[in-house]
């Protein structure tokens, strides 16, 4: 009994899983910044949590229903379907610009303590003061003052600095992407509603933990390869390939 309740439940959220694992693949704004945060090997725990978080908040609101106020309001699904033409193509000229002066991404941990060093010793002229031997105090000598390191930062406020500064880009490519509504509200909503008052449930969350997979493993993969995926060269081509996947969304977003 319980193997013939628990199948259709685990049947449904599997659908979830694959289908957002089907949208999410394909190369946007989120795994572009994802994908460069995970090479520079920083604030990649930070960049999912923001990710997640958006597919939490965007993905319930498809399946309470939202996509049938955009069916009364055709308006509103115009005004986001645009949008998001616009911001795709905004970052595919981005990316296109890279390709012609491609930079490769700093792989280096900032988490070590910054230090400035005086590489030579400083020399100093003094006059020693006179004494009885030498009334007006001889001549001049030269006396080394070795310099001290200085540390400008500590390794733990250097790591908070930089998680910290790729916030605003995970924030901006998470909520202020029309095409992310129209997917994870529009689009969802419509597949998940599909199911009834359970199932459309069950299906939203096997979505989220698709991407909750999905985000975890380009981030954390994107780590483990910072070292050749750190090549201008290698970046000149992603970014390549990237600007025209851009451009092919926006079309078929324009076109749908």
């Amino acid at each position: 009994m319980l193997n013939e309740n628990f199948l259709p439940v685990l049947h449904v959220a599997l659908a979830g899983l694959v289908f957002q694992l089907s949208v999410i693949a394909a190369v946007g704004p989120q795994n572009v910044v994802l994908l460069k945060q995970g090479v520079k090997r920083w604030g990649v725990g930070l960049v999912v949590a923001i990710f997640v978080l958006g597919d939490l908040i965007l993905l319930p609101l498809g399946t309470a229903g939202v996509s049938v106020v955009t069916d009364r309001l055709p308006v509103l699904l115009e005004i986001l379907r645009w949008g998001g033409v616009a911001y795709l193509l905004w970052f595919a000229v981005t990316c296109l610009r890279d390709v012609r002066h491609p930079t490769g991404i700093d792989s280096g941990s900032p988490g070590q303590a910054a230090e400035s060093v005086s590489p030579d010793p400083v020399v100093s002229s003094e006059r020693p003061a006179p004494t009885a031997d030498y009334p007006h105090g001889g001549s001049q000598v030269a006396t080394v003052i070795r310099a001290t390191p200085h540390y400008t930062d500590t390794p733990l406020r250097a790591r908070r600095t930089s998680a910290l500064a790729a916030l605003p880009t995970a924030l901006a490519v998470t909520f202020l992407n029309p095409a992310a509504y129209v997917d994870g509200i529009v689009v969802f909503g419509t597949m998940a509603n599909q199911y009834d008052a359970t199932g459309k449930w069950v299906f939203t969350v096997g979505a989220v933990l698709g991407s909750t997979l999905f985000f975890l493993v380009v981030g954390y993969g994107a780590r483990l390869l910072s070292r050749p995926l750190s090549s201008p060269r290698v970046w000149r081509w992603i970014n390549l390939g990237i600007g025209l996947l851009m451009i092919g969304m926006a079309a078929r977003l324009a076109l749908g």
